[in-house]
């Protein structure tokens, strides 16, 4: 055999030697690493979607949050502006003017107010609210359509009142609307009002 013949033998088996370790090598690294890297793959991706999720369920929180602290404020200023039109006055003062709106109100819906009656002041049971409530029963009578005007405007009227109870019967002059209304007022203003 010839001594070149016999080196190419050598590289040639050099390289075969070489190809079939690196072939294993990849074999190993195709067994072992591969399914190990899937699975951190796998992993990765399973918190990011947890992750994501969770940051979802935090924003829809926070929204729902956000909502519910609009919702307070809007309630607060609610009270607010309705305390700031409570009547400053005395309970004279209030039932004055409780009797000219229902005047007005009844003149423009078409409707006849009968009568108005107003109860004694009662300080109401809720401790901190300084409030003072009167009762007021009042009757009108007429058509079914100017008494529900009637009402309709008496809602809208602005006044510092919550309808307590209203009763709708027929009558001679076509219906007629017993209610009761519990208007508000602030107390210690009614007692320095009232010079108690």
């Amino acid at each position: 055999m010839s001594p070149l013949l016999s080196h190419t033998l050598k590289a040639s088996r050099g390289r075969l030697i070489a190809g079939a370790s690196l072939l294993v090598m990849a074999l190993l690294v195709g067994v072992f690493l591969l399914p190990d890297a899937s699975t951190t793959l796998d992993q990765k991706l399973r918190a990011k979607s947890a992750a994501e999720s969770a940051r979802d369920k935090q924003a829809q929180r926070l929204t729902d949050l956000q909502h519910l602290s609009d919702r307070i404020q809007r309630g607060q200023q609610t009270l607010s502006d309705l305390e700031a039109r409570l009547p400053k006055g005395s309970t004279g003062e209030l039932q004055w003017q409780l009797s000219g709106v229902l005047h007005d109100l009844s003149t423009k819906a078409g409707v006849q107010l009968q009568t108005v009656k107003y109860g004694q002041p009662s300080k109401e049971e809720s401790k901190g609210t300084g409030l003072e409530t009167i009762q007021v029963e009042f009757t009108v009578s007429g058509l079914y359509p100017s008494i529900k005007t009637f009402m309709r405007d008496l809602e809208g009227s602005g006044l510092p009142f919550a309808v307590e109870d209203a009763r709708l019967e027929e009558s001679p002059e076509g219906a007629r609307l017993t209610g009761m209304l519990r208007a508000f007022r602030k107390a210690a203003q009614a007692e320095s009002g009232d010079g108690a």
